[in-house]
C-alpha cells in the first residue's frame, strides 16, 4: 500500500471536562439560585405570611446572601491567589477542599459548592485546570463530590420543604 493511498484519520481532541468557570458557575447558580427560586421569590408571591418576622423569608434571604458571599469571597481569593504556579495550585487546591468539607454545615447558603467546585479547578479536573496528581487531585475530586452532594442536598430539601409544607416554611 503507497502512502498516497494509505488514509490517515486524525481524531479531534475529545476532552470532555467543562470549563472552571461552567463548573464554578453551574455549582454556585444551583446551590443558591434554586434557593432564591423558590422560596425568596415563591414565599413574596404566593404567602400570606409576614416575610420581616424574625425567622421569615427576609431573614432567609440576608443569611443565605450574606454567608454565601463571604464563601464567595474567601473561595475566590484562595483559588486567585493560589492558581499559578502548579506548586501553589496544589496547595490551594487541597485547602479549598478541606473547606469543602469543612463548610457541610452551611450548606444552606452554597459554601460546599463554592468551595469544591474551586477546588475541582485548581485540582485539575476542568479543562483549563493545570493537571495535577496525588492530594491534590484527591481534594479536587473530594471538592467535585461535595459541590454535587451540597447541590443533590439543596434541590431535595427546597422542593421537597415546599411540596410538603408549601410556602409556608
Amino acid at each position: 500500500m503507497s502512502q498516497t493511498a494509505s488514509s490517515i484519520v486524525s481524531t479531534p481532541d475529545t476532552h470532555r471536562s467543562p470549563s472552571a468557570a461552567l463548573l464554578i458557575g453551574a455549582a454556585i447558580g444551583l446551590s443558591t439560585g434554586v434557593q432564591f427560586a423558590v422560596f425568596a421569590i415563591g414565599m413574596f408571591v404566593a404567602s400570606d405570611h409576614d416575610i420581616h418576622r424574625s425567622e421569615g423569608v427576609k431573614a432567609a434571604v440576608v443569611s443565605v446572601s450574606v454567608v454565601g458571599a463571604i464563601c464567595l469571597a474567601v473561595g475566590f481569593a484562595i483559588a486567585l491567589a493560589t492558581r499559578r504556579p502548579a506548586s501553589r495550585s496544589k496547595v490551594g487546591a487541597i485547602a479549598l477542599g478541606a473547606l469543602s468539607v469543612l463548610s457541610i454545615p452551611v450548606f444552606w447558603a452554597g459554601a460546599p459548592a463554592i468551595f469544591g467546585g474551586l477546588a475541582a479547578w485548581l485540582g485539575g479536573l476542568t479543562k483549563d485546570g493545570q493537571p495535577h496528581t496525588g492530594a491534590a487531585r484527591a481534594f479536587g475530586i473530594v471538592g467535585l463530590v461535595v459541590a454535587v452532594l451540597n447541590v443533590v442536598a439543596i434541590l431535595v430539601l427546597t422542593v421537597g420543604n415546599v411540596v410538603i409544607k408549601g410556602y409556608s416554611a
